[in-house]
Order: C-alpha cells, then sequence, then structure tokens
C-alpha cells in the first residue's frame, strides 16, 4: 500500500492545476506547515525569487521580510486545520516588495482526501478594500486601501484628518484620537476645506472620491503583522 503522503498527492496535483493560472496569490501548504506550491502571482505578492524552490519550505526559510511573522502563519494554517472551516485574517506587511505598509485579506481553507480527513491548507490573498456602510448605500464601488497617496496639496497631518473626516468622525473624536485640542483639528478642517475649495461636507467627499483620498489610510494607524478576525 502506498504511504499516505503519497496517496494525497493527486489531490495537492489537483489544486496545483487548478490555481496555477489565477491571477490572485494562491498557494498550497501541508498538515506540517510546509510549503508545496505556490503560483506566479503568490511568488509576486510574497516578493519570492521566481528561482526560490517553494517546495518543502517553512514561512522562516523564505528569503523574503515577512518570514518574521511564520509563528502567526503558522498558527492561521492549525487554526483552520482544527475548525475545518476557512479561517481569515489581516497580513499587514510590504508586500509585493513595497515600501509602505498595505493591509490584505488572506483566507485559508482545509483541504480534505476522500476520507474527509484534512490533508493540509490551501491560501489566498487579496487587497483589503474600502468597502463602508456609506459606500454601500451610495451604491459606491469599493476601493483598494493604501498607505501610499500621490498628492501634493495636503500635508500629511492633514491627510491623516482626513482619512477620520472620510469616516464621519466628529472633530472631539479626531481630536481625542491624536490627543490635540479641538480648536487645532477646526483650524485643520477649515485649511483642507479651503485647499479643496468645498464648503459641505458632501462635497468634500465628492472632493475626496475624485482626487482618489478615499482609499487612503494613514500609516500610523495601521501596524504590521498579523490579525486575526
Amino acid at each position: 500500500m502506498d504511504p499516505p503522503h503519497k496517496n494525497n498527492e493527486y489531490y495537492f496535483k489537483s489544486l496545483t492545476t487548478m490555481i496555477e493560472h489565477l491571477s490572485d496569490p494562491w498557494g498550497i501548504k501541508d498538515q506540517q506547515s510546509r510549503h508545496l506550491y505556490m503560483n506566479r502571482a503568490a511568488y509576486l505578492y510574497t516578493n519570492t525569487p521566481l528561482n526560490f524552490d517553494v517546495a518543502g519550505k517553512l514561512d522562516h526559510e523564505f528569503p523574503a521580510d515577512w518570514a518574521e511573522c511564520a509563528a502567526d502563519f503558522i498558527e492561521h494554517d492549525k487554526m483552520t486545520e482544527a475548525s475545518r472551516e476557512r479561517v481569515t485574517v489581516i497580513e499587514t506587511h510590504y508586500w509585493y516588495g513595497k515600501d509602505s505598509l498595505t493591509p490584505f485579506i488572506s483566507e485559508k481553507l482545509p483541504i480534505y482526501n476522500d476520507d474527509k480527513q484534512v490533508i493540509g491548507v490551501m491560501w489566498n490573498a487579496k487587497p483589503m478594500n474600502s468597502l463602508s456602510p456609506l459606500k454601500y448605500i451610495n451604491q459606491q464601488k469599493p476601493s483598494v486601501l493604501t498607505t501610499e497617496v500621490n498628492n501634493d496639496l495636503f500635508t500629511r497631518a492633514e491627510l491623516d484628518v482626513i482619512f477620520l473626516m472620510l469616516q464621519r468622525f466628529t472633530v472631539k473624536e479626531i481630536a481625542r484620537i491624536y490627543s490635540i485640542s479641538n480648536k487645532t483639528i477646526e483650524n485643520r478642517i477649515y485649511n483642507i476645506y479651503q485647499k479643496a475649495n468645498v464648503h459641505t461636507q458632501q462635497q468634500f467627499e465628492e472632493f475626496c472620491k475624485y482626487a482618489c483620498l478615499d482609499n487612503y489610510i494613514p500609516d500610523r494607524l495601521i501596524a504590521k503583522g498579523i490579525q486575526f478576525i
């Protein structure tokens, strides 16, 4: 009789064929959290050299900065295997080798054999979007959150306030978050409105949508690492 891992190769090979040409990052790991396969999109996402053979490698063995989070990735594997269901986390790191932190949604799903035994996990990652209740109500499409912004009109301090204004935070709430006076926030909002040449919240939100500021999130509000949700 073939050893168990030989029998499992059939299931892994079938999944590999399925995800090979997908445009989103996908990968497969065994029950020991060893990588078995990553598609090209996953190589790019993890900033892994294309000539690096991932087969049999553990997370901490990868030549990439995110390897420092190996323990959290393994915990994600084990939670998926134990629950026998999809488990979702937010992964914030320098994905695609960028200089700025970017949050991504990563899901892991258990892989079953015909005997309904969990033999590993498959994972994927996609950009975290800004689909808020306000966008849903206004029938706006979600946009990908980013800590980068191509805008010379506003200072970093003003961009921080803009993010919270778009979430409908009050002056008092914004002042409390940044530990500064209400008057300082009021002055910043006044300057922001002047620069944007708007007079109302609705006009301002339209301006931010046009200027692609509605998907910006201040990097000081996010932290590198894995957040289980």
